[in-house]
């Protein structure tokens, strides 16, 4: 049957969950475009503003998601967070790092996003 074994197998894998996903595992490019479609036409307007000249269309900010170039920024991002640097990127984006930010390890890309959830909403109650 499915004896001890089982149980510890499920208690590791909810420890290896308490330490915190990475941000690639959140931010695979499949399910940024999927998100993309979600939002409001204004804000993917404002993303493709972003982009090089050419490039400003749906189609060109998905190409971009898609690149290697963009996975491996969000890779560098990823590791700035989970080695304690991020501190000043997310005070520079107005976000107020948790008490112990520096030591979360891979649980700073939880803060990181919950900051970015919280700046969006108090940012939306502005408008």
């Amino acid at each position: 049957g499915g004896g001890a074994g089982g149980g510890n197998a499920m208690a590791a894998a909810q420890q290896e969950a308490m330490k915190g996903a990475g941000l690639l595992d959140v931010a695979d490019a499949k399910g940024i475009i999927e998100g993309l479609d979600s939002l409001p036409e204004s804000t993917r307007q404002a993303l493709m503003t972003e982009l090089p000249e050419g490039d400003r269309t749906e189609g060109g900010l998905k190409e971009v998601i898609r690149s290697p170039q963009f996975q491996q920024a969000v890779g560098q991002l990823d590791h700035v967070l989970q080695s304690g640097q991020g501190r000043e990127l997310l005070m520079s984006m107005g976000i107020t790092p948790p008490q112990g930010f520096d030591n979360m390890g891979p649980a700073a890309v939880r803060a990181f996003l919950q900051g970015l959830q919280k700046k969006a909403d108090e940012d939306s109650m502005k408008d």
